[in-house]
């Protein structure tokens, strides 16, 4: 999805639910692990000896947690291009408070490039990604079902920053 408004083009990719699924598998199988450290019949869960099994069982649960919540609540991965400040900002956001953000300067934007991905017997997708001056790999912009689609997001970007009137 795209949003254009003074100066701003913005990308939104909501997580798909395959990725949800995972998120939330692995947020189960992470919070088994302190329930089989911790509960023991007989035995009293608060005394000295069971302060390592606390020790890996908080932290273990904790990360159980967040992900069934990234899993259930879902996360949302918005790309701006900012034409006044001159910068490309990606953020992920999560409905239950935790998310990360980089930025980069557009003359750190080395190319911008279309690939077709193809998936068996499903229609072709196209995915428009940068290549980027200290990123650790391409960094997808956008998930497109048509490759005008995507020529056309690849277009705006590149007037945007090269600060041409009609964005």
């Amino acid at each position: 999805m795209i949003e254009e408004s003074n100066g701003l083009l913005v990308f939104r990719q909501p997580l798909g639910w395959a990725a949800r699924l995972l998120l939330a598998g692995g947020g189960v199988f992470a919070l088994s692990v302190p329930h089989e450290l911790l509960i023991r019949p007989g035995v009293p869960l608060l005394q000295w000896g069971m302060l390592p099994f606390w020790l890996i069982g908080l932290p273990v649960g904790l990360l159980g947690a967040i992900l069934l919540l990234a899993g259930v609540l879902g996360l949302t991965r918005t790309v701006t291009f900012n034409a006044e400040k001159r910068e490309l900002r990606v953020d992920g956001n999560g409905s239950f408070g935790i998310g990360w953000s980089e930025r980069y300067k557009f003359s750190d934007v080395l190319e911008l490039e279309t690939l077709k991905d193809e998936q068996g017997e499903a229609p072709p997708r196209f995915i428009l990604h940068a290549i980027v001056a200290g990123a650790k790999g391409p960094l997808e912009i956008g998930t497109f079902e048509s490759e005008s689609e995507a020529i056309a997001a690849e277009a705006k970007i590149e007037t945007l920053m090269l600060g041409e009137e009609g964005v």
